[in-house]
C-alpha cells in the first residue's frame, strides 16, 4: 500500500540571473494500510537536497506534535525516486498530521522547452505541467486532485500569474524577495491541471 494525497503545498524561489530555481514541497497524506516505504515521481534533470517525512500523533496546546526524520537511503532510477522509510507509518502515526517534504532544486528550461517550466521570451518563465510534465518541476506521488497551495518568491517588481483563484503577497524584506502566494480555496486541484506564468522584474525607472 502507499500513501493518498490530501494537501499539497508547493514553493519555488526563482532566480533570473542564472535561470535557475529552489523547490520545496510538502505532500500531506492520509494511508489505511501501514507504509513502509513509497516512490516519488520526480525528473532526473532536478537535484535533490533532502526527503524527509514528518509525523503527528497528538496535539498539545492546539498545535500538532510534529517529528521528522531526513532520509538518506533512497534509491533514484530515471524519473522515479524509491524511499524507505525508518519506522512504519499508520493511520495512527500520522493521526494529526502526516506529510513528505522535498527539497530540490533545477534550472529552467530554454525556449521551446515546452516542459516543467521554461523560457517564453528573453527572460520570463510559463509552466506547462500537463501529460506527465509535472515531474519536471515538482515531485509527485500520484497525479490526483487535492487542495493546493502555491508559492513563488521573486524578487520586487516581478509578477506571477496562474489559474488559481485566490492569491496575497507578502514582503520578505531581509531578502528584498516578495512570497506570491496563491490557494484553491476547497476546490481540488491536480498539479498537472495548474498552470503560472512568472514574468521578470520591471526597470524601476526613477524621474
Amino acid at each position: 500500500m502507499s500513501f493518498t494525497p490530501t494537501k499539497y503545498e508547493l514553493k519555488l524561489t526563482v532566480d533570473f540571473n542564472e535561470n535557475t530555481f529552489i523547490g520545496n514541497v510538502k505532500i500531506h497524506v492520509e494511508v489505511t494500510d501501514p507504509v513502509k516505504e513509497f516512490d516519488l515521481k520526480m525528473s532526473k534533470d532536478l537535484e535533490i537536497e533532502r526527503i524527509a517525512f514528518w509525523q503527528a500523533e497528538f496535539i498539545t496546546r492546539g498545535n500538532p506534535q510534529m517529528d521528522g526524520k531526513v532520509i538518506f537511503d533512497i534509491e533514484k532510477k530515471d524519473d522515479s525516486i524509491h524511499v524507505p522509510l525508518y519506522d512504519e507509518i499508520t493511520s495512527e502515526s500520522i493521526k494529526e498530521e502526516g506529510y513528505i517534504e522535498v527539497d530540490y532544486k533545477g534550472k529552467v528550461g530554454e525556449k521551446g522547452a515546452n516542459k516543467g517550466l521554461f523560457l517564453i521570451n528573453s527572460s520570463d518563465y510559463e509552466t506547462n505541467l500537463e501529460n506527465g510534465n509535472a515531474i519536471h518541476l515538482f515531485p509527485i506521488l500520484e497525479d490526483v486532485a487535492a487542495p493546493l497551495t502555491l508559492s513563488v518568491i521573486t524578487p520586487y517588481r516581478a509578477g506571477v500569474e496562474t489559474t488559481l483563484k485566490a492569491g496575497e503577497h507578502a514582503s520578505i524584506p531581509e531578502k528584498e524577495l516578495i512570497s506570491n502566494n496563491f490557494n484553491s480555496g476547497d476546490e481540488k486541484v491536480k498539479i498537472s491541471e495548474l498552470y503560472f506564468q512568472i514574468n521578470a522584474p520591471t526597470p524601476l525607472i526613477l524621474d
